[in-house]
This record gives C-alpha cells, structure tokens and sequence, in this order.
C-alpha cells in the first residue's frame, strides 16, 4: 500500500487493546495514534445466563470483551471457539484452553469451522455486545442448540469524538484501522463531518470482511489488513 514519509495510521480499539495492533503496523514503518472509538460496559451476568454457559457444551467469542465475565461462570472442560488469535489469546490468559479458532477474522468462517468440526446438536452459548446482530447465530441454528444474550455494552467514549475531529481536520492520519462495523460507524460520522486539508481519501483497513462490506456498503472503498500489510512499507 503506498506510503508517504511519517505516514500514521489510527487505532480504533477500546483503550488498553491496541498494543498488538501498533506493533504490527510500526513493525511495517507506520507511525500510528490510537482514538478508542469503544468503551467496553459490562452487564451483569443473570442467573439464567449462569445456568447457560454452565450447561454449553461449547462457549463462543468472537471478541476479547465477554471473555472475562462468560468465563468466570464456565465449567472446567467446555470446548471454546474463538475467532481470531486476540479473541483466543484472552482466553487463554483467562486460564482455559482453546479448542477451535477461526482461520479468519470473520462470523462466517468461524461459522463454517463450527459445522464442520462440532457434533449436531451441540449447545453453544455467545454472549456479545448490544450492537451484534444475529448472522452467527443464524448460520448455526439449524445444526446447534444455540443460545446468546447481551453481555456488555458497547459505547463510543465521549472525548474520543473531539480528539479524532482535530486529527481529521489537521490532516494527521493517512490510514485508519477498522475492527467492527460499529467502529466504522462511528468513524464515518465523525470523518465526514470534519473538515479536511485535503482531498486525498484515508486509506480504510479492515480486520476482516464483515467490517470492509459495511465500508463498502456505504459507498467508499476499503481493504483487508492482510492484503494491506502485504503491500505495507
């Protein structure tokens, strides 16, 4: 991907989880900022989604916030499923082993290996944001038991609107790194609303295809960070 001299690209994650990502972008000679466009507010855990993940014969994340909270009430020997190497990293920190991750960073290809590895009939908890929509479920529902609920709360911080509005208006980022739709959302609207130095687009990075179809869906044009990275430099 071309690159001007001290080019910078933005980080987008909730605060404390963008480590792994600045590493691997200055590992590749961008500089990078972080702006979390989310805040992670956990909801209590209920005692019927208790009896679920203690009953799951498979948990499921496909993002490092449940992790914690879903845990805590899991049984010792539950398969997990994770769908990235962070999401299956969280995990393992949380002291559990992974049983399956996804080969990509997207609800449909951790659909696909959960079809083609688990048994029918499987129970499978999901707990997720109040921004999740229903694709991962729908995709298991007619071989699994499925059962997901609302875990956290997924909010753009307030001061994070104002300090990305600066950046865009002063023409300091060249690239942004996009994780979810919702953080493409909340970018967008910030984005068109600033004014800019100029008229050359930001290049958009996407974690996987869920997130670059909701860039595209919206009109502009996005890529795939390992297509990015591999032209990176």
């Amino acid at each position: 991907m071309t690159k001007k001299s001290s080019s910078t690209i933005l980080l987008t994650r909730g605060a404390g989880l963008n480590q792994g990502d600045r590493q691997m972008f200055e590992t590749v000679g961008w500089q990078t900022v972080t702006v979390p466009l989310s805040v992670i507010c956990p909801l209590p855990i209920t005692p019927t989604m208790a009896a679920a993940i203690r009953q799951a014969d498979w948990l499921v994340f496909t993002s490092e916030a449940p992790v914690i909270p879903v845990l805590q009430e899991a049984k010792l020997g539950v398969q997990i499923a994770a769908i990235g190497t962070k999401t299956a990293q969280a995990v393992a920190n949380a002291g559990f082993p992974v049983t399956l991750i996804s080969p990509q960073e997207n609800k449909k290809a951790l659909a696909d290996e959960l079809k083609a590895k688990l048994p029918h009939g499987a129970k499978i908890v999901y707990g997720k944001s109040q921004l999740a929509d229903s694709a991962l479920e729908e995709e298991l529902a007619a071989a699994f038991q499925v059962t997901s609920f609302v875990v956290y709360e997924n909010k753009c911080p307030r001061e994070s609107s104002e300090k990305l509005w600066q950046l865009l208006a002063k023409g300091q980022v060249q690239a942004v790194y996009l994780t979810s739709p919702s953080a493409w959302q909340r970018f967008k609207a910030i984005y068109e609303a600033a004014p800019k130095q100029t008229d050359a687009p930001l290049q958009l990075v996407a974690i996987g295809a869920t997130t670059l179809a909701a860039i595209e869906t919206a009109g502009y044009q996005g890529i795939l960070k390992k297509d990015w990275l591999a032209h990176a430099g």
